[in-house]
């Protein structure tokens, strides 16, 4: 499953080289304002439309939904933009096992590829958000993950934006689910950066207020 805004000139390839590995690919289109929507299609991949932007953690929600209808047992969801490798999909499914909720795709080892302010906002997230999820991770902000629907059918997430992946690893942890991290390629070009919609400042403190958030749950 991807989710995607405003997307075009990526979408399809991340589409149609997971089909390669996948039964299905869905395309959570967040109400993009270019032709997200109809490159994904043409992919080979269903698409889903919001009617507006509503946020990624609204797309995954509304693609977990979908995956649940179908009775499918697992979730794989990659980023529209090119940062992540369908060609690692395999490795991301050996990592399933019973006892594991979440396998997230981690791309910290390869710190000389990452702008600085991601790598040091990802490695501060990494060690709060290892701690209160009960695992310890290698990569906390990464997209490229393995949602298993045992757990999705009990989990409530509540956020909308990019703080909903934090949210979800918090709450698997807390409800004893295992979070296994496994390495994958480090990906960050310059298209992708710009195709990227993540704001380090305001995106990092909605994080953070969803970490401070979990101690009430």
């Amino acid at each position: 499953m991807i989710p995607a805004y405003d997307a075009q000139g990526s979408v399809g390839n991340v589409a149609g080289k997971s089909l390669e590995y996948l039964p299905e690919v869905l395309v959570v289109n967040d109400g993009s304002a270019d032709d997200t929507a109809s490159e994904a299609s043409g992919a080979g991949a269903k698409v889903i439309s919001h009617p507006r932007n509503m946020g990624k953690g609204a797309a995954l929600k509304t693609g977990f939904g979908y995956a649940l209808q179908k009775g499918y047992d697992a979730v794989l969801t990659l980023d529209a933009d090119g940062q992540h490798d369908p060609d690692e999909i395999p490795k991301l499914l050996s990592a399933i096992s019973p006892d594991v909720g979440i396998v997230i795709g981690a791309r910290l080892s390869e710190k000389d590829k990452i702008p600085p302010a991601r790598y040091w906002a990802n490695m501060v997230g990494v060690k709060c958000i290892s701690w209160r999820a009960r695992n310890p991770l290698l990569d906390s902000q990464s997209g490229f993950r393995v949602y298993m629907t045992d757990l999705l059918r009990v989990m409530k997430v509540r956020a909308n934006g990019f703080e909903a992946e934090s949210e979800m690893l918090m709450r698997a942890g807390i409800m004893g689910f295992a979070i296994k991290s496994v390495p994958v390629r480090t990906i960050y070009n310059e298209e992708a950066l710009k195709k990227s919609h993540f704001r380090t400042v305001p995106d990092t403190y909605h994080i953070c207020m969803m970490f401070l958030r979990s101690f009430l749950w």
